[in-house]
C-alpha cells in the first residue's frame, strides 16, 4: 500500500497518517506501507485517482479555523473517492529559527496559511510588522529554512510543530504560540471509490450536496429531510461551486452509517431534492461516540413500516388489462 500525505515528513498530516497506520487492520498490513509526501492535496488526489497511490491522508477541519477549504474543494470535485477513516491530532506550534535570534530582529515568518491563522494573535503581539510568508505546509517552512545558507536564514523564522523543528535541526525561539490551547485538527483517510467500512454503531457520513438553483427554502428542505429521519448533523460548510457568483455547494457531516435505515432514507430523499449529491463515505468516528436514536428512528421501525406497506400493497385488486386506462 502506498499512502500519500501533505508533506514533508513531520507535518501534522504525517502524524495523523502514522496514527492511522498503527490502527490498520491486519489485512492491510501484510506489507510495509510506503509513505509518499505531496506538496498539495489536489496533486495527491490526482495521483490517487490515477492509481499511483492507494490512499491519501488530508486535513479537513480545525477546531479553531473550521473547514480546510483546499481539501473540501478537492473532495467536492469528484465522486470517485471515499473516506474510510478519520484521525484527530492536537495542534501546538513553535516559532523556530536556524539559531537563537531576538524576536525584534526577525523580518520574515513563514508557515502554512492555516497555521498562520491559528497563531496570528501571538504574531501580532510579539513580532509586529514582520512579513508573513506562505509555505505549502508547516514542515515545509521548517525544511526550507534549514536548507538555506546562514546568511539567507538571518532574520527568518518558521511556525511549525515541535517535531518538525527538532527534525530539521532548528532552534526553538518560542513554544506554545497557538492562540487557543487544545486546538485539534481532524484528518480523513481517502481511497478510490469501492470500499465502505462496515457499520460499527459509532459512525459518521460525509456528503457534498448542491441545492436546486433559485428554489426558495431549498436549504431548509434539505435540513428538514435530515430532521424528519432523526439524523443529526455535526458539520455544515458552504463552498462556491465556481461556475458563477452565488452558487454554493454544502459539505456535511452527519451522524450514522449508510447502512442505518434512517441515514439511507435521508440520502434517498436528498437525492430526489438535490441535483448533485456526492457521497463521500461512512466511516468509524474517532471518538467512538454513538448517536442517541429515538425508538421511531431505529432500523426495526423502518423495516416494520416497509413490511406494513408491502402487506397493504398485496391487497390491491389487480387491474384488468382490458379496462385499464
Amino acid at each position: 500500500m502506498r499512502y500519500g500525505f501533505l508533506g514533508p515528513e513531520t507535518t501534522f498530516t504525517h502524524q495523523a497518517l502514522l496514527q492511522a497506520l498503527a490502527e490498520t487492520p491486519e489485512e492491510f498490513a501484510a506489507a510495509e506501507p510506503e509513505l509518499v509526501p505531496f506538496s498539495a492535496v489536489a496533486t495527491a488526489t490526482t495521483d490517487l485517482l490515477a492509481g499511483d497511490i492507494d490512499a491519501l491522508m488530508a486535513p479537513i477541519e480545525n477546531s479553531v479555523e473550521g473547514g480546510v477549504s483546499g481539501t473540501l474543494d478537492v473532495l467536492a470535485a469528484t465522486d470517485s473517492v471515499v473516506i474510510v477513516a478519520e484521525q484527530t491530532v492536537q495542534i501546538t506550534f513553535v516559532l523556530a529559527a536556524r539559531e537563537a535570534t531576538p524576536l525584534d530582529q526577525l523580518t520574515t515568518v513563514s508557515s502554512h496559511p492555516h497555521a498562520q491563522a491559528q497563531v496570528q494573535g501571538w504574531l501580532r503581539k510579539n513580532v509586529p510588522g514582520t512579513n508573513i510568508a506562505a509555505a505549502s505546509s508547516t514542515a515545509a517552512a521548517a525544511r526550507d529554512l534549514a536548507a538555506v545558507s546562514a546568511e539567507e536564514a538571518r532574520g527568518r523564522a518558521a511556525v511549525c510543530s515541535p517535531l518538525a523543528a527538532k527534525h530539521f535541526g532548528l532552534e526553538i525561539l518560542a513554544e506554545g504560540i497557538e492562540d487557543y490551547d487544545g486546538a485539534v485538527t481532524r484528518f480523513v483517510l481517502v481511497t478510490r471509490e469501492g470500499r465502505i467500512p462496515a457499520r460499527t454503531g459509532a459512525d459518521k457520513t460525509t456528503l457534498v450536496v448542491q441545492l436546486p438553483h433559485n428554489r426558495s427554502g431549498a436549504l431548509l428542505e434539505a435540513l428538514e429531510i435530515l430532521s424528519s429521519n432523526g439524523v443529526n448533523m455535526s458539520r455544515i460548510e458552504s463552498r462556491p461551486v465556481g461556475d458563477f457568483l452565488g452558487r454554493y455547494s454544502f459539505s456535511l457531516d452527519i451522524e450514522g452509517h449508510i447502512e442505518d435505515r434512517r441515514v439511507a432514507a435521508a440520502l434517498r430523499s436528498l437525492h430526489r431534492l438535490c441535483p448533485v449529491v456526492h457521497y463521500l463515505g461512512s466511516y468509524p468516528r474517532i471518538d467512538g461516540q454513538r448517536a442517541e436514536i429515538r425508538e421511531d428512528f431505529a432500523d426495526h421501525a423502518y423495516d416494520d413500516a416497509r413490511d406494513w406497506i408491502e402487506r397493504l400493497s398485496g391487497m390491491i385488486t389487480p387491474t384488468d388489462p382490458a379496462t385499464a386506462i
